[in-house]
């Protein structure tokens, strides 16, 4: 959840593909369940949208994300902090990234692009104790998980101070806000982003102010309020990770819905027919379909009654490994090949 150190900049942030959510069992309709929940995790990732999984387009994906699934595995796992260890069973899913990328395109939905940067903490809570703010620092990591866990889930990965005594003798100044004179510190740790936060009791719960700073310039400030002090601490990723993923997100329209009548050829027996009635099925963007014609050669004609336009849906084509777009010009009829 956090990490010391920056890593170097991956080519693709694989990691945002995969989620793991908790199950109670192993059977099949738990599984698909289980398997949407993870899905929409992933779709908030990669889009920066937390409402990703409210489009149309996505939730008719939801029912059906085992076509988009790359690997699973249950696993067990115990909750941290817990003061009697209960194991837990999880469901972890990896998605196809191509898949979801199209699947996120087909709706209409913004991706967010290039390196996810890792926000550097400075947290300092004052627990009305009379000690004044502290520090949060790497070694009490546990303080904070609330605030990890959500940023997992927005993507993003965040980063804690060592805490050595230069930095706790800055808890002053990151009550205070004071990016400015936080900068020194936050250059040896070379992240570009930094959250300042505070935290301290107000009536009989908790508040919390943050501030988003990056490349030195403040970006955003909020606050929250709470009775829970684990809602509070975890209110510093939201508005983070909207910013973040509004600056560096694009969206490719998904145009408006079309009608097509394709053609598909390569069918040469029942269970190819099969095979490409039941990829239809999984397609989130096909509202319906319809054959038109069947020839013994082994092409059909299909009506194919699109909730986007044609460029998106053969993008979400090309990203799965049924059917091949055909090559020709743009206004010409669509002619795809089923895969052998």
């Amino acid at each position: 959840m956090f990490e010391a150190v920056p890593p170097g900049p991956p080519v693709r942030e694989i990691e945002w593909y995969t989620a793991e959510v908790p199950v109670t069992s192993q059977e099949q309709r738990e599984r698909e369940a289980a398997l949407g929940r993870a899905l929409a995790q992933v779709l908030v990732r990669v889009t920066g949208s937390v409402d990703a999984a409210a489009d149309p387009v996505v939730q008719r994906a939801l029912r059906n994300a085992e076509a988009l699934l790359r690997a699973s595995e249950y696993r067990e796992v115990i909750e941290p902090g817990a003061a009697v260890p209960v194991p837990r069973q999880q469901l972890a899913a990896s998605f196809d990234p191509e898949a979801v990328d199209a699947l996120a395109i087909a709706a209409g939905l913004p991706l967010w692009q290039g390196v996810r940067p890792q926000p550097l903490l400075w947290l300092a809570i004052d627990d009305g104790g009379g000690v004044g703010p502290r520090l949060v620092a790497a070694p009490q990591v546990n303080v904070v998980r609330p605030l990890a866990q959500r940023g997992l889930e927005r993507g993003l990965r965040l980063l804690l101070p060592a805490g050595n005594a230069v930095e706790q003798a800055a808890a002053a100044r990151i009550w205070a806000l004071d990016a400015a004179a936080l900068a020194p510190l936050s250059a040896r740790y070379a992240a570009p982003v930094q959250l300042l936060g505070r935290m301290g009791r107000a009536g009989a719960g908790w508040s919390a102010e943050w501030v988003l700073v990056e490349g030195g310039v403040e970006r955003r400030r909020w606050r929250f309020e709470d009775g829970n002090p684990q809602r509070v601490i975890a209110s510093g990723v939201d508005p983070m990770a909207d910013a973040l993923a509004a600056a560096a997100a694009i969206r490719l329209p998904a145009g408006k819905p079309e009608t097509l009548v394709a053609t598909v050829d390569g069918l040469r027996s029942t269970e190819d027919w099969l095979v490409l009635a039941a990829y239809l099925q999984t397609l989130p963007v096909l509202r319906d379909h319809e054959v038109l014609e069947a020839s013994p050669d082994g092409l059909l004609r299909l009506r194919l009654d699109l909730a986007v336009d044609r460029a998106r849906f053969e993008a979400l084509l090309a990203s799965g490994g049924v059917l091949a777009v055909e090559p020709g010009a743009a206004d010409a009829a669509p002619h795809y090949r089923l895969r052998q």
